[in-house]
């Protein structure tokens, strides 16, 4: 049955945390009337609402499910606990990052400033947010179908989120829009260690990878970067034996805990540095 509905059986159980959440904080907006308490629930369901952010990464690149309806409701649901709209992921992240990581001027996580220095990262995470939505218009340019269905779907998103908050602006506020803000913000800033401060070549040293187990239970795997560059539409779960065989390929302080002991250190020189 479930080899019938899920392109891969083991995503039942993400698509399971995307429902469930999405049910906790529906339960919070109607039945909590209480300001504080409100708040702290919607907090201590910040951690699930990251899990979802990786997973909808995942998801932009190998869909869920076989047939195409429940993989745009499924969207849709993830839009109320990430901020991204259905099809903005695929044209500002697939289109504009993966096809362009390699040229600045047109990657969509550009992480350097006018003069080639590296920026911090709160003003990626910032610039790199604000420009999430702006970006798909000019990427959606020779994609018409493509544009359309960005438009289509990002207006019904933002209709049912204006319903909400108009039935209960607070509740709509500091359950949804607030929230949501804040994990696209945190999309971007978990994006800036994947490839800051790194030269222009190749996915093994243009490219940072986590190995940490937590980290990548939590994030379904997200922190295989490399590999993923390498193979971008590789299921989830496939992606720490990719790692494994391209591992001796990836410099040794390019992997690791929290990224390789490079990211904390002096970032490798860049051809703009000269």
């Amino acid at each position: 049955m479930l080899s019938k509905t899920f392109r891969n059986p083991i995503d039942v159980w993400p698509a399971a945390l995307v429902m469930t959440l999405l049910a906790a904080l529906l339960v919070i907006y109607f039945y909590v009337d209480n300001i504080w308490l409100m708040v702290v629930l919607s907090l201590l369901l910040l951690p699930a609402r990251l899990s979802v952010v990786g997973y909808n990464h995942n998801h932009i690149h190998c869909m869920t499910f076989v047939e195409q309806p429940p993989n745009r409701l499924l969207e849709i649901m993830m839009f109320f606990e990430t901020g991204t709209t259905p099809f903005s992921g695929t044209l500002n992240h697939i289109v504009g990052h993966h096809a362009h990581y390699f040229e600045p001027e047109l990657d969509t996580l550009n992480w350097r400033r006018a003069d080639g220095s590296r920026m911090g990262h709160h003003e990626f995470s910032l610039k790199a947010a604000l420009w999430h939505y702006p970006s798909c218009w000019p990427l959606s340019r020779d994609r018409p179908a493509l544009r359309n269905k960005f438009i289509v779907y990002s207006a019904l998103c933002a209709l049912l989120l204006a319903a909400l908050i108009v039935h209960k602006p607070l509740a709509g506020i500091v359950v949804f829009a607030a929230p949501m803000l804040l994990m696209l913000y945190m999309l971007k800033y978990a994006a800036y260690a994947h490839h800051s401060g790194l030269p222009i070549g190749d996915d093994f040293t243009g490219s940072r990878t986590h190995t940490g187990k937590f980290y990548n239970w939590i994030t379904w795997n997200n922190g295989y970067h490399a590999a993923h560059h390498v193979r971008q539409a590789l299921h989830w779960t496939e992606l720490p034996a990719l790692h494994a065989e391209l591992a001796q390929r990836i410099p040794d302080e390019l992997q690791g805990e929290r990224w390789g002991s490079q990211f904390a250190g002096a970032r490798m020189p860049h051809p703009s540095d000269t």
